[in-house]
C-alpha cells in the first residue's frame, strides 16, 4: 500500500500538474485504500443528506411502590404504527377486570465478560474523536508515541484476529 501510494501519487502529481488550470493540489495522493474509503464516505453522505425522520411510538411503563420505580419496556422496543401502540394502551386501560401485573419470579445471573478485542485503526480514530475530542492526526501521533514506548500494540493495523496457528506465546517471548 505505501510502495504503491507513494510512486503513483508522485507519478500522477507530476502528469496531470500544469494540465489543467482549476487543479488546486500540490499534491495527487492516491492509495488502494483511498477508493473503497471514499466510497464509504460518500455513500454515508448520501445517507444523510436524504434520510427522512419518521416518528414512531414505544410503550413504557413505570410502577411507584414503597418509594422506588420499577421500569418495564415493551418486548418489541418501538413500533412506527401509532394505531398499533394506541390499541394496546386501549387494551389495558380497559380491561376488565383492571390490569395487573404479578411478578412470578426473580432470576440473577452472573455474567462474565471477555476482554475487549484490540481496536483497529478506524475504531481507535472514532473513539478518540467521539470521547476525546482529538481529531486522527493526533490520534495517531499519540498511539504511534504509546506503541514505540510499549504501552500498545502496533496501532495501524485492521486485523482484530489471528489464525489457530499463530504462537502468541512464543512472539510475546520475543518481546
Amino acid at each position: 500500500d505505501l510502495k504503491v501510494g507513494v510512486a503513483f501519487s508522485r507519478f500522477q502529481t507530476r502528469f496531470f500538474q500544469g494540465r489543467y488550470g482549476d487543479l488546486d493540489s500540490a499534491v495527487l495522493s492516491y492509495g488502494p485504500c483511498q477508493t473503497p474509503t471514499l466510497g464509504f464516505v460518500v455513500q454515508r453522505h448520501v445517507q444523510i443528506e436524504t434520510f427522512k425522520p419518521e416518528p414512531y411510538w414505544v410503550l413504557d411503563l413505570a410502577v411507584l411502590k414503597q418509594g422506588r420505580i420499577c421500569r418495564a419496556t415493551w418486548e418489541s422496543g418501538r413500533s412506527f404504527n401509532q394505531n398499533k401502540v394506541n390499541s394496546l394502551v386501549i387494551k389495558c386501560r380497559e380491561a376488565d377486570p383492571p390490569c395487573k401485573a404479578r411478578v412470578t419470579s426473580v432470576v440473577s445471573k452472573d455474567k462474565k465478560q471477555g476482554r475487549p478485542t484490540p481496536m483497529n485503526t478506524v475504531a481507535l480514530l472514532k473513539a478518540c474523536s467521539k470521547a476525546l475530542g482529538i481529531g486522527p492526526h493526533a490520534a495517531m501521533q499519540t498511539a504511534e508515541r504509546l506503541y514505540l514506548s510499549g504501552y500498545l500494540s502496533y496501532p495501524r493495523t485492521e486485523s482484530t484476529a489471528y489464525p489457530k496457528s499463530f504462537d502468541i506465546a512464543g512472539t510475546l517471548r520475543q518481546q
